[in-house]
C-alpha cells in the first residue's frame, strides 16, 4: 500500500471547502450544475452536491462526462 495523502476527514473537509466556494461565488445556485468525468470524478461531483443541498437546501443536478476516446457522450 502506497502512502496516505489524505484521510477521509481532511477529504471531507476539502469538499466541504469546495461546496462553500461554489456557493460563495454562485449568488444563484439554480444555475449550477456539477458535471463529474467518469469514474472517479461522478462520485466527488456528488458529494459536492451533497453538502451544498445540506448547506443551502438546494439540490443541484449532477451530469456524468465520459471523456473515453471512444465515447464523447455526456450522460445526466
Amino acid at each position: 500500500m502506497g502512502k496516505i495523502l489524505f484521510d477521509s476527514s481532511a477529504i471531507e473537509r476539502m469538499l466541504a471547502r469546495i461546496a462553500h466556494e461554489i456557493i460563495e461565488k454562485n449568488e444563484n445556485l439554480d444555475k449550477v450544475a456539477l458535471v463529474g468525468v467518469l469514474r472517479r470524478g461522478v462520485p466527488l461531483a456528488e458529494r459536492i452536491a451533497e453538502n451544498i443541498e445540506r448547506f443551502e437546501g438546494v439540490k443541484l443536478p449532477v451530469g456524468k462526462l465520459d471523456i473515453d476516446r471512444k465515447s464523447t457522450r455526456l450522460n445526466s
